[in-house]
């Protein structure tokens, strides 16, 4: 049996080669959905940054604005040995992201998700190399009231008289 290893997200499927993606991220407000015609799939321009898994409505994450962005933008990158490549498994799981959510592998869309704070994984051994891979994020969100929600606000205002 595997022991505990600090921050692992699933418990019952601990492996032994995993990358936990938390930390600094690029990040890009893209109000306008301009994104993908400024080929953000393949990672963001620019020196923003925040600090995943927070939102970038709080202070944590670096950034602390409240302010409605129907689309934001997110990039990395990963390195991944030879070995990690060849297994022919590779998985990006996501505790959670709301609400659309479309991921990029090197260019190479490899799944979109569309709800609340529910896991989620993609399986992306066909969008990686050995050596540096570029992970790309973007997520949609409105103020739709149709719209599942959770904790999250659906009025511009923040809650309060």
């Amino acid at each position: 049996m595997k022991s505990y290893i600090p921050d692992y997200p699933r418990p019952q499927f601990v492996r032994e080669s995993w990358q936990n993606l938390n930390g600094t991220w690029n990040f890009a407000f893209d109000d306008n959905k301009e994104g993908l015609a400024h080929g953000w799939e393949r990672g963001l321009p620019g020196k923003t940054a925040i600090q995943v898994p927070f939102t970038y409505e709080t202070r944590a994450s670096g950034i602390g604005d409240e302010t409605v962005h129907t689309c934001v933008w997110y990039s990395r990158s990963i390195t991944l040995a030879r070995a990690q490549v060849e297994a022919g498994h590779v998985f990006l799981h996501f505790e959670g992201s709301d609400y659309k959510t479309t991921v990029w592998v090197n260019g190479i869309q490899v799944g979109t998700h569309t709800g609340g704070y529910s896991r989620f994984s993609f399986e992306i051994a066909s969008a990686v190399q050995e050596g540096e891979n570029i992970i790309a994020v973007e997520v949609e969100d409105d103020l739709d009231t149709c719209q599942p929600r959770g904790k999250q606000r659906w009025l511009a205002d923040n809650f309060g008289c």
